[in-house]
C-alpha cells in the first residue's frame, strides 16, 4: 500500500535513509515534509520505502527530493511504484515535468532513472561533498 507519510512513520523512514545514503537526512528534515502531500511511503507490515517530491525552484517542475527502499526489498519494483505514484500525484497538481539530482558515481540509481524515462540534462560539479550531481528530467 502506498499512502501519505504520517508522523509515526518517521523512525522507520530514518532507518531506511541511514542505510541508503552516505550523508543521510536527519529526522527533523523528514518531519518538516509531513505536511507535503508528496511525502509517500510504501507500507506492508512496516515501511519498505519512501519518496518525497515537491516543487522545484521554477515552480513549473516537480522535484524528486528523495526516494529509498529498505536494502532487503530492493529490486522488487517498490521504487518504481513509488516513482509512478509520485509522477501521478504531481500531474494532478498540474506539473508537466519532474527533475532530480543523482550522484554521478551512483550508477545503479542513474540506470533506474533512465529505465523510468528520465534523461540526463546536465551536471553540477561538487554538488555533494564528495561527488558531482547528474541533473535528470522527465516530461510527464
Amino acid at each position: 500500500m502506498i499512502r501519505r507519510a504520517l508522523p509515526s512513520d518517521i523512525p522507520e523512514v530514518v532507518e531506511i535513509e541511514n542505510c541508503s545514503f552516505k550523508v543521510p537526512w536527519p529526522d527533523f528534515l523528514f518531519k518538516s515534509h509531513l505536511s507535503n502531500p508528496g511525502f509517500l511511503v510504501y507500507k506492508q507490515d512496516h515501511i519498505l520505502g519512501y519518496a518525497i517530491v515537491g516543487s522545484s525552484d521554477d515552480k513549473r517542475k516537480a522535484h524528486l527530493q528523495s526516494i529509498a527502499v529498505r536494502t532487503e526489498y530492493r529490486r522488487k519494483g517498490i521504487a518504481s511504484k513509488l516513482l509512478e505514484w509520485s509522477i501521478d500525484l504531481v500531474k494532478l497538481y498540474g506539473f508537466h515535468k519532474m527533475v532530480l539530482e543523482v550522484r554521478e558515481l551512483n550508477m545503479n540509481a542513474r540506470i533506474f532513472y533512465l529505465r523510468n524515462g528520465f534523461e540526463v540534462e546536465g551536471m553540477v560539479e561538487d554538488y555533494y561533498l564528495d561527488d558531482n550531481a547528474i541533473l535528470m528530467g522527465r516530461n510527464i
